[in-house]
């Protein structure tokens, strides 16, 4: 907020009421950027380096023993996609007992407000605010959300619960909730889960961490594409599929490259 006020000259008062104008926008990519920077990548680096001599070991930065984990990985992410979409409609579709309407009806209202921001952010016609986007939104997640959720939690709650399945789980789902986007939890838990054993499988953090970034940085680049003409699809819809062959296609090959990922296992 304090770099948002010496930048653009606003009150800082303004700040906790920011419109979607182009001041606004950009006042919100510097803070969205900065709180990344802060939340998720300086804490668990942080961590690493007071509880260990052996940070980068730690926070499981190491190649992997086979690198073909690395590109199962890049494939899976876009195998899954039709699934994930079916999830995804899946998890729109549930709906409260009507004695939770004001649960939904704010929950309805977080999941508008994501998608109006996540909009503006993406809108952009310039190479730069591509090039920004990929930062915000490719890169930073996947190397800080990949920290604090496979590199700590994961391991933290497989130890607690004695259980490494159950730790996967747990912080997928913490992964999930994270993100405060309740119509595409499902789908969100699904990739944290994936990404969870392809860290547990691989051992090296950069393996789950470069899943994640070809996931965000692919959608930030369709939608760009798509935003500026260059393509003539529906980003939002990129990836998805309603004919019942294609999603089990999808799931068989994405069971077959999941196991020949295990297979791979350290």
């Amino acid at each position: 907020m304090a770099v948002s006020v010496l930048l653009f000259d606003v009150p800082m008062t303004d700040l906790l009421s920011l419109s979607l104008s182009d001041d606004g926008i950009n006042i919100a990519r510097i803070m969205q950027i900065i709180s990344q920077l802060g939340v998720f990548v300086i804490p668990p680096v942080s961590l690493a380096l007071l509880v260990t001599e052996k940070p980068d070991a730690f926070l499981g930065f190491k190649k992997p023993d086979d690198k073909m984990i690395l590109w199962i990985g890049i494939i899976v992410m876009f195998s899954l996609l039709p699934l994930i979409h079916q999830l995804s409609a899946w998890n729109e579709s549930i709906q409260l007992p009507s004695s939770f309407a004001a649960i939904e009806e704010w929950m309805l209202e977080k999941e508008k407000q994501a998608e109006e921001i996540s909009l503006k952010f993406l809108e952009v016609s310039t190479f730069g605010g591509l090039m920004v986007n990929i930062l915000m939104i490719g890169i930073l997640p996947s190397v800080g959300e990949e920290l604090v959720f496979r590199s700590i939690l994961q391991p933290m709650f497989g130890k607690w619960l004695r259980n490494i399945h159950l730790g996967i789980i747990v912080s997928a789902i913490l992964f999930s909730m994270m993100h405060m986007q309740f119509y595409g939890f499902l789908p969100r838990m699904g990739l944290g889960i994936v990404l969870g054993y392809f860290y547990f499988w691989s051992g090296s953090i950069f393996v789950p961490m470069l899943m994640h970034f070809v996931n965000n940085g692919s959608a930030v680049l369709v939608f760009y594409l798509a935003h500026n003409g260059f393509i003539h699809t529906n980003a939002e819809e990129f990836g998805s599929s309603s004919d019942t062959i294609v999603i089990v296609l999808s799931a068989f090959l994405s069971i077959g490259l999941l196991y020949s990922a295990y297979r791979k296992k350290v």
